[in-house]
């Protein structure tokens, strides 16, 4: 049974509540020092993303001063993220208006920025859109990283990456808005393209306003997800960055130094008997102290602790630059990490148990990316007897009338004659097994072709005639079956489904929805249908120009 996983949300509701009044309630005082200290690095991150809006501060003051409800969540900031990390918001954000009502505690949302990530991931590189008739069935815009660097440390993309971007996403509009506009259902594109540019283009205004106030290439990309969250949909979600606010947990980074052996075993047992799936934490990761080294090269080291005599201390290499390491941590039975606490990052396993437990946290939203991790630290957090709050993972398929999905589902009609939905998968197979016939017929002539070839008691001149009249008959095979067309076509319907199954990035929604209605529309489906386990079909700007769209 995966405890992750909620089909509703008043039942996820009520367990966070039985949970703060069996294991938060009253007991504010054990986690308002770790509280307030993150709350200067929540005010350091809004006042340089220019997000301290009232609500903003009036949750610093609660996170600062009062009693309150803590609920959480986190993710890396990816190049325009996909609409699953802003979703996470969302379902804080209804999730505390539903708690306070019941409790009458004030409830704070928190937002973790994993900017001490490594850049390798493909996401924090890469935003996709759909698109039917490029390779693959989507769009990339990509940025080139250095490998092995902290997303923290690497420089935010020029201007002209950024006009770039802008550029592709203006060309993919244009184009798919085409697409549209000669399908059977009829559409005034000009109309239609007024409407989706206007939201392009307010859309852009927020990024570029994050590009001009960060630093680097994470607060890049945090940044336009707080000026999401904070700006356009008003809400009182405070956000930190993980490289500097992780170093407010030496106290619970200490504690599982100290407890080191146990903590040891239990992850050599979390790996083994946890049914993750290969994306949890590596069969050695036992060997290894809960926390990353920053090196001054911009990378990490992976320390393995060692002991000699009463002395406990963390080796490693810094996986950039190759620097070695041999940092001393003090004694187990007197772990010290003062002078190394600003350059420490947790791993993954650890970063539930130092925040949960040193921030009180109620409730945790997690992504589907990182479920085995939760899985392995809530093995660990049990064993060890510390608390490990309530958590859900919640992604459901987005259902939509996008410009780019309306593209794919008319080139289905135009290549089929049929309705996309109900006779996509036969369709699909049959030409699949059209294409895959005339290969087997003209493979076995190259077969053929390739025997000749090796036969060195036939005649030059009779093998060259030969050869001929196998490749004329492969010529001729292609040319009545229209192999080339055959090929054209199986290749937009594969991509179709590509665009169907897509998880887009939140450009695809700021276009033909809107940002602002986007989270009205998940916020809205969360409260009135209450189900955590279902697709979701929202309403986009293209259904207010096509009232045919939906029998399309």
């Amino acid at each position: 049974m995966d405890p992750f996983s909620y089909a509703d949300l008043e039942v996820l509701v009520d367990d966070c509540c039985n949970f703060y009044h069996g294991q938060l309630e009253g007991r504010d005082g054990a986690f308002s020092k770790d509280r307030r200290d993150l709350a200067a690095w929540v005010h350091k991150f809004h006042e340089g993303c220019g997000t301290l809006t009232g609500n903003v501060k009036e949750s610093i003051e609660r996170l600062n001063e009062s009693p309150c409800v803590f609920l959480m969540t986190a993710h890396q900031p990816n190049l325009f993220a996909y609409a699953g990390v802003l979703r996470k918001a969302v379902l804080n954000h209804v999730l505390a208006g539903k708690i306070a009502n019941i409790l009458k505690v004030p409830v704070v949302s928190f937002f973790g920025v994993a900017d001490q990530d490594f850049t390798d991931d493909r996401w924090v590189r890469c935003a996709t859109l759909p698109d039917v008739e490029r390779r693959g069935g989507m769009l990339e815009l990509r940025s080139n990283l250095p490998e092995k660097t902290l997303l923290c440390k690497v420089e935010k993309p020029s201007k002209k990456v950024l006009d770039g971007w802008r550029k592709e996403v203006e060309d993919w509009l244009k184009r798919n808005l085409g697409i549209v506009a000669r399908g059977p259902v009829k559409i005034d594109s000009g109309s239609a393209g007024k409407v989706l540019s206007g939201n392009l283009d307010s859309f852009w205004s927020l990024v570029e306003a994050a590009h001009s106030r960060a630093e680097n290439y994470s607060d890049f990309t945090g940044f336009i997800l707080s000026k999401i969250v904070n700006e356009v949909w008003n809400y009182p979600t405070l956000f930190a960055r993980f490289s500097e606010c992780q170093q407010i947990f030496r106290r619970q980074f200490e504690t599982l130094l100290f407890r080191f052996d146990e903590y040891s075993e239990l992850v050599r047992n979390a790996v083994s008997s946890v049914g993750c799936l290969g994306n949890g934490v590596c069969d050695d990761e036992f060997l290894t102290v809960p926390f990353w080294l920053h090196c001054d090269c911009g990378g990490k080291a992976r320390l393995t602790a060692e002991r000699e005599g009463d002395s406990f201390s963390g080796v490693g290499r810094c996986l950039k630059c190759e620097k070695e390491y041999d940092v001393n941590l003090g004694s187990q039975e007197k772990a010290d990490i003062s002078k190394i606490a600003d350059k420490i990052s947790a791993r993954s396993i650890v970063m539930p148990l130092v925040f949960f437990e040193g921030l009180g946290i109620c409730s945790y939203v997690g992504g589907q990316g990182g479920r085995e991790y939760l899985l392995q630290a809530k093995y660990v957090a049990e064993k060890m007897f510390q608390r490990f709050p309530v958590a859900v993972v919640w992604r459901p398929h987005d259902v939509y009338h996008g410009v780019g999905q309306v593209a794919a589902s008319m080139t289905f009609e135009e290549l089929s004659g049929k309705h996309l939905v109900s006779d996509y998968d036969p369709i699909l197979r049959s030409l699949k097994e059209n294409v895959e016939c005339v290969q087997r017929e003209t493979d076995q002539l190259e077969a053929e072709k390739k025997r000749l070839l090796g036969d060195r008691n036939m005649k030059r001149e009779d093998k060259i005639d030969k050869l001929k009249r196998l490749s004329g008959q492969q010529a001729d095979i292609r040319r009545l079956a229209d192999y080339t067309v055959l090929v054209r076509r199986l290749g937009l319907l594969e991509n179709i489904g590509i665009v169907m199954d897509l998880h887009p990035c939140i450009i695809d929604y700021a276009v033909n929805i809107g940002l602002r209605v986007t989270a009205e529309q998940w916020a809205g489906f969360l409260s009135q249908s209450g189900s955590l386990s279902s697709d979701m079909k929202l309403i986009s700007e293209l259904d207010h120009v096509l009232p045919d769209l939906g029998q399309n």
